[in-house]
């Protein structure tokens, strides 16, 4: 875990809000913005819109941000490995999040199949303590969820989505922690920014495009590091 995010600030600082001229903090994820995409949207390009930018909003954060260009997105690029970085600081290799669907070689596989097809492997395809027979799909979409046709994941009526809407049969299990399905947040190896605030008394909210995004939250956080999340699905069926 880089030096940056071991550990949460010190209380007494957090308290007293005069110690830092921030109190909050926004972060936006845009997938497959490129640093051209920003500017041009930023500043405007001859022929669109008379040349006038045509992403105020952001043109307009972008007055009191920073533009820092010594970096480079995560290999493989992807909405799982992109998001966990800027969270957590890990690149894919110390995370273990390549992709949304990947493998691991020390998973055994979910009870049931996923709603995108990953096999189910029944009750006892995982045995407590018997280390897994050379690992299993992971699938960290929107097939996790209990119904991924619903807008709110299939999640009790009058819930927006969320962890409720992850149906822990279809996580892939751990042996060595007694077959538990693995969430999203503890598939993910370190703690995030999310727990780092969340611990020092911070408020934090995230809202993204799948419940299983909830991995954020990072690892052994229970998922409770968010206190406000809201993550409708993006495969939901639309509704007259």
């Amino acid at each position: 875990m880089p030096n940056v995010y071991a550990g949460p600030p010190d209380q007494r600082d957090w308290d007293n809000h005069s110690n830092s001229r921030f109190r909050h903090v926004l972060l936006i994820s845009i997938d497959g913005m490129h640093a051209v995409d920003f500017l041009n949207c930023s500043q405007g390009i001859s022929g669109v819109d008379g040349g006038r930018p045509y992403c105020p909003n952001l043109a307009e954060l972008a007055e009191t941000g920073v533009n820092y260009r010594d970096t480079s997105t995560s290999k493989p690029s992807g909405s799982f490995p992109g998001l966990t970085a800027l969270v957590s600081g890990g690149g894919p290799r110390s995370e273990g999040v390549f992709y949304d669907v990947a493998y691991d070689r020390s998973l055994d596989g979910p009870v049931i199949a996923t709603g995108n097809g990953v096999a189910g492997t029944g009750i006892g395809g995982c045995v407590p303590g018997v280390a897994s027979k050379g690992g299993y799909t992971t699938e960290f979409d929107e097939g996790i969820d209990l119904n991924k046709l619903a807008l709110n994941g299939g999640a009790p009526a009058g819930v927006d989505g969320g962890i409720q809407s992850i149906d822990p049969m279809k996580l892939d299990r751990d042996p060595a922690r007694n077959c538990a399905p693995v969430y999203p947040w503890d598939f993910v190896r370190t703690n995030t920014i999310f727990g780092v605030i969340h611990d020092a008394g911070g408020y934090t909210a995230w809202s993204d495009k799948h419940p299983s995004y909830s991995s954020v939250s990072g690892h052994g956080s229970n998922g409770m590091a968010i206190d406000d999340y809201f993550a409708p699905g993006i495969n939901s069926i639309p509704v007259g």
